[in-house]
């Protein structure tokens, strides 16, 4: 699906707001879409256009499975610094949504520590028991001999 010039669905907020932290004054934190950007200071009206269009087109991903768009902006309207501030911002919001999802799916203290530690936990993965392939069965035989 492209994302073309329609109307941005509801659940996104077209005029984010704001939001100076008071803890560290060099950066100020947005709401796009529900979602709190941090940005190092504070950002134009071309940048807020292009977080809040990225974040939609995230959520849109998200909800259909799959999802295009084309991002343009001339030459140093802060494209990269956007990009990377509002896709991470939508990444950890994702983050938290599973994790809590998890939590409150599963009551069992074993779940709760594969999710708080998906590393020391298997992270899903699950290696196969024998390796395969015909290198390895080359290095098996010639270290039996």
């Amino acid at each position: 699906m492209e994302d073309s010039s329609s109307p941005l669905p509801p659940s996104t907020n077209p005029s984010p707001k704001l939001i100076p932290e008071s803890s560290n004054g060099s950066r100020n934190t947005i709401h796009i879409g529900g979602i709190p950007v941090e940005f190092p200071y504070q950002p134009y009206g071309t940048q807020l256009a292009f977080m809040n269009r990225l974040i939609s087109t995230l959520d849109r991903s998200q909800r259909d499975g799959h999802c295009h768009a084309l991002l343009e902006s001339p030459t140093g309207t802060g494209k990269s610094l956007s990009l990377l501030c509002s896709a991470l911002a939508w990444q950890q919001n994702q983050k938290l949504k599973n994790v809590h999802a998890n939590l409150t799916h599963s009551s069992t203290r074993a779940n709760h520590e594969a999710v708080s530690d998906p590393i020391n936990h298997g992270g899903g993965f699950i290696p196969e028991t024998q390796p395969s392939g015909i290198g390895f069965k080359r290095r098996k035989k010639s270290n039996t001999r």
